[in-house]
């Protein structure tokens, strides 16, 4: 009976022991501190300055080709050196849309410039022509010989 008791003392001693450790672990341990993410603001683009307001711009169907926008700028006056587009336009309710892509078109010494543009998609050469157009939002972003660009925007009737 006796070695029941030592038994039953030393396990409450371990018990305690064990239970003072994690407490005292759970107190006094230094806190992990969890980086600090700082949120980047976004940068905001300054407006791009509106293009020379000598420019004739045009967006008119193809008489050639069909599903196919003419675009026709003039009254460049040598002034640029490229010029990048967007179209955006609405086909049974679905806004889709054409750009130039990441080269933009080299207008250096020129003073037009036409560009045809299908309304559709192609693939593997099938084209299948986007549908019920009837008008077009142009962007053109003009960029000079010192890098500064200006920027033309209108929506054009088909």
């Amino acid at each position: 009976m006796k070695n029941k008791m030592t038994l039953l003392y030393i396990g409450l001693v371990v018990l305690l022991i064990v239970t003072g450790v994690v407490v005292y672990k759970a107190v006094f341990a230094p806190k992990l501190q969890l980086p600090v993410v700082k949120e980047e603001k976004e940068q905001v683009k300054p407006t791009p300055v509106v293009a020379d307001s000598n420019l004739v711009v045009t967006a008119k169907w193809s008489k050639a080709a069909s599903n196919t926008v003419v675009l026709s700028v003039s009254n460049l006056n040598s002034k640029y050196q490229n010029v990048a587009y967007e179209l955006t336009y609405d086909s049974q309710g679905l806004i889709k849309g054409v750009n130039s892509g990441s080269k933009p078109i080299d207008v250096i010494g020129k003073d037009s410039f036409q560009r045809e543009i299908y309304l559709g998609t192609c693939s593997r050469n099938v084209c299948k022509p986007d549908l019920g157009i009837k008008q077009v939002s142009v962007v053109l972003e003009f960029t000079d010989s010192l890098g500064q660009k200006s920027q033309f925007s209108k929506d054009f009737d088909l």
